[in-house]
């Protein structure tokens, strides 16, 4: 399996560092690159460390996660215990929307496999399928068969089936508007700490290519007052006694509050939402959805009716 990780991340290493060279020090961040490739572990995270802290807000999440792929291959506990910190702390720190956050959760998974902690893995690896987009499909699978050869449960089942078709994915990127609204109430992790005593042999995560957002939020509204109870804008529901139906998923969030504010300015707009919870071992999901449909066309029609002109991002999945 170690072996299965140090290819993975030298591969996905190699696809992305063209598109992330762009965005930062030209010589720096080359040089950090070239060792990282190489193989020259130790090299490539202490060029890393240098680089990150002069990096923008955005760019700097996605060094750091370089510099934590690099420690974790070095060959010591101390160094992967660092790397394993270090991502517990991005990981806390990064908005489910925010471009790097399905790599993020991507690596959690393959460090949890590597740790042997399966369940843990499956949970992270579904986040990050929830979080990804069409072009993380080929990576992601991956990561699925390797995580199902260890895991069965119906849930990672249905999350890695919505790989076969990347148009399960969630496709455009939140606007700006509404990314910072979340962004500044998701971001209140502390950075992170040096390393911890306990740790096996270095694992190797993969990383995947660049994640895109999954959802977009309705512009903000002042809070909203007490409203009669709307009602429900959705079409054609499933009888109750039929296990399987579609719905539109609409947003994942880091925290709660942004999922409210989401669920409540649909209300305005008599659409109704609700919020399903999804906890990991590092961080908790909240999913805003709506609807119950028979089809995943009759599902897709309605949001086009009804949240495509309020800017309102969605995507249709299988519920059972």
């Amino acid at each position: 399996m170690a072996n299965y990780f140090i290819r993975n991340a030298i591969i996905c290493g190699i696809a992305i560092s063209a598109a992330f060279a762009a965005s930062t020090d030209a010589i720096t961040m080359a040089d950090a690159q070239k060792a990282y490739v190489s193989g020259n572990w130790k090299e490539a995270a202490a060029a890393y460390e240098q680089v990150c802290p002069t990096e923008t807000e955005e760019a700097r999440t996605e060094c750091y996660l370089w510099n934590v792929l690099a420690l974790s291959q070095i060959g010591n506990a101390k160094d992967f215990s660092k790397a394993g910190k270090r991502l517990d702390s991005l990981i806390q720190a990064t908005n489910p929307q925010h471009p790097v956050y399905a790599d993020l959760m991507m690596t959690k998974a393959q460090f949890q496999m590597y740790l042997g902690k399966y369940d843990n893995a499956a949970e992270s690896l579904i986040h990050a399928i929830e979080t990804a987009q069409p072009r993380q499909a080929t990576v992601l699978q991956k990561v699925c068969t390797a995580v199902q050869a260890r895991v069965k449960k119906e849930n990672l089942n249905e999350a890695c089936q919505r790989l076969s078709n990347p148009e399960n994915l969630a496709n455009k990127p939140a606007s700006p508007d509404s990314t910072k609204t979340v962004e500044k109430a998701d971001s209140t992790a502390t950075k992170a700490t040096a390393a911890a005593d306990t740790a096996k042999k270095q694992p190797t995560p993969a990383k995947a290519a660049e994640p895109t957002k999954t959802a977009e939020q309705v512009k903000t509204a002042e809070p909203v007052k007490e409203a009669k109870q709307p009602t429900p804008a959705v079409q054609e529901p499933v009888k109750p006694d039929t296990a399987v139906y579609w719905t539109l998923q609409l947003g994942a969030f880091g925290v709660r509050p942004n999922a409210e504010l989401l669920v409540n300015n649909l209300k305005k707009q008599n659409i109704v939402a609700t919020i399903d919870e999804r906890k990991s071992e590092t961080k908790t999901l909240y999913v805003v959805q709506s609807g119950n449909f028979a089809t995943k066309e009759k599902a897709i029609d309605f949001g086009a009716q009804k949240l495509a002109p309020l800017n309102v991002e969605f995507r249709a999945i299988l519920k059972k």
